[in-house]
């Protein structure tokens, strides 16, 4: 199976960008739009698009290792400082793929390099 983001209609819409995605881990980059941030006119970053980010980069780091699609069944985000206006980073890597269960850390990064959030997320590999 090829991972690719042109498959997602959501993908295509936020301009979401795979770096790679192979052996359990992926990265992938996200091109800052004024319609992510969280007020008009704002240079944050609205949560939802980090947590939206984790999950995504969560599944193409199972899927990289499943080659297959997996869906979320959880999903924990930490936000550690405001992602401001700029290209975010995803890092992700497969902690665990079961027969059941798979789960991913993530870590997203901005364009300075300073980690804005990580996350934790579980999904079906059934």
């Amino acid at each position: 199976m090829k991972l690719e983001v042109e498959h997602s209609p959501f993908h295509r819409l936020i301009g979401l960008e795979l770096i790679r995605a192979e052996s359990g881990e992926a990265e992938m980059r996200l091109p800052w739009r004024d319609e992510f941030g969280r007020a008009d006119g704002s240079d944050w970053y609205h949560g939802g698009v980090l947590a939206a980010l984790i999950d995504i980069a969560g599944d193409y780091a199972i899927a990289s290792r499943l080659e297959r699609w997996v869906a979320t069944i959880d999903l924990r985000v930490d936000y550690l400082r405001p992602a401001l206006k700029g290209d975010l980073t995803a890092a992700a890597r497969a902690v665990k793929v079961g027969r059941t269960v798979g789960v991913a850390d993530v870590e997203l990064r901005d364009a300075k390099g300073a980690v804005v959030a990580i996350g934790r997320a579980a999904y079906s590999t059934t």
